[in-house]
């Protein structure tokens, strides 16, 4: 298959009601972008409504929370009882997600070279697609679910073999090829029975276009921090992202540089706790909290950071490929990063960034204090980190790897 050839690719993922998770979906509309770019159309299958890449792009990171803080949850949904009964409650949702009947006329994308499919629990509907149609279906694993919520604490008591062996284990058994992005994941993958053999090794990717148009002066004059070394962080606010040792290091950075400000930009669950901490150290005047943005403006905001930090406590099992590492490379904003997994690798080989030990918030603050006092370094990290995204974190690389993986397959 050629670029020149005019196909549109079908990319099967749940609708927005069930996958809510902000940046899944830019990971979602990044690949969409790539194979419309090498086929010629792609078109996102969400539930029962079907979307273009422009559409997808637009969903994501939407503002419609107007940066309004959430409530805190009730007492009973804090407890095991209702934290388990919530659980049960939602992988039952996935569960009747996969049983629903996908109605679309298969002939508009004869020639497609695969089905694309994001991993969720108990959801073949893209498998089912390709088998329908004779071609290959590629399982897209950002982590096997059951594997990953059981890192955040949540349980499945009663049913957690159930939803292993049918949410997770049978769509990835099924899958012609797996795509997973980080060895973690890939070891996590092969524990439910998957032979290596069918399981590529493909981070989450990045379009750098965007961020050569990125308007970070009006950002900076609209939050009052045009002359200011801004520290900034993106994402949803869960507990893994570690976001208490990054104001615990900003609270020691900025009671020695001047006019140093730490942006936050995003939403979740963790938010109303952390601004409350601001607040009671009394760093409200020098964190913003900006609220989720249209991820049409992702680029400005990132733009406008001096430096990122990406912090953890934790010093094993991080099984990510975060995403915004990626984005902050293809803005040119060097990172300060816990020497963590998939983070720790790409630091490494880039030179882009600078590793500290997981969970030390004195290296965090003694690295942004050397960095502060040589601009010329700061420059130089830039430039490192911009280079190696346009060359290693392209969607582009990872579809070729697709493509080579199927035509060998197909001449076994």
């Amino acid at each position: 298959m050629t670029k020149n050839s005019k196909v549109k690719v079908p990319l099967l993922v749940p609708g927005f009601r069930l996958l809510r998770a902000d940046a899944v979906w830019v990971t979602i509309s990044n690949w969409a972008d790539g194979l419309e770019q090498r086929y010629g159309k792609a078109e996102v299958i969400a539930g029962q409504s079907s979307y273009s890449v422009t559409e997808i792009k637009d969903k994501c990171f939407s503002s419609k929370s107007g940066g309004k803080l959430k409530s805190k949850p009730s007492l009973f949904r804090r407890s095991f009882l209702g934290k388990l009964a919530e659980t049960f409650a939602k992988d039952l949702r996935w569960y009747l997600e996969n049983r629903k009947p996908i109605t679309l006329d298969e002939g508009q994308f004869k020639g497609a070279p695969f089905v694309w499919q994001h991993h969720d629990l108990f959801q073949t509907q893209g498998l089912r697609l390709a088998k329908k149609m004779g071609v290959a279906s590629v399982l897209f694993v950002d982590a096997p679910y059951v594997w990953e919520s059981g890192k955040w604490g949540i349980s499945r008591l009663g049913w957690k073999w159930f939803a292993r062996r049918w949410g997770d284990a049978l769509p990835c058994k099924k899958a012609d090829l797996i795509l997973a992005v980080s060895d973690e994941v890939k070891r996590a993958v092969m524990d439910l029975g998957v032979e290596e053999n069918k399981i590529l090794i493909t981070p989450c990717t990045v379009s750098t276009k965007k961020f050569e148009l990125a308007d970070d002066v009006e950002v900076r004059l609209s939050l009052g921090l045009k002359d200011a070394f801004v520290i900034g962080w993106i994402g949803s606010f869960r507990k893994f992202h570690s976001l208490d040792l990054l104001i615990d290091s900003f609270k020691d950075i900025s009671s020695t540089i001047k006019n140093t400000k730490l942006m936050l930009v995003g939403d979740g669950p963790e938010r109303l706790r952390l601004q409350e901490k601001v607040a009671h150290l009394g760093l409200q005047d020098q964190v913003v909290f900006t609220g989720n943005i249209p991820h049409s403006r992702v680029q400005d905001y990132i733009c406008s950071f001096d430096i990122a930090v990406l912090p953890s406590y934790e010093n094993e099992g991080f099984h990510y490929s975060p995403l915004k590492l990626r984005e902050f490379f293809a803005a040119g904003v060097p990172v300060i990063a816990s020497a963590v997994g998939d983070v720790k690798r790409v630091i490494q080989d880039s030179g882009g960034g600078w590793l500290v030990m997981p969970g030390k918030k004195e290296d965090i603050v003694e690295k942004v204090r050397n960095i502060n006092s040589n601009r010329l370094m700061l420059e130089s990290y830039s430039t490192n980190a911009k280079k190696y995204a346009s060359e290693e974190m392209g969607i582009m690389k990872q579809i070729l790897m697709v493509e080579d993986y199927l035509a060998s397959s197909q001449r076994k």
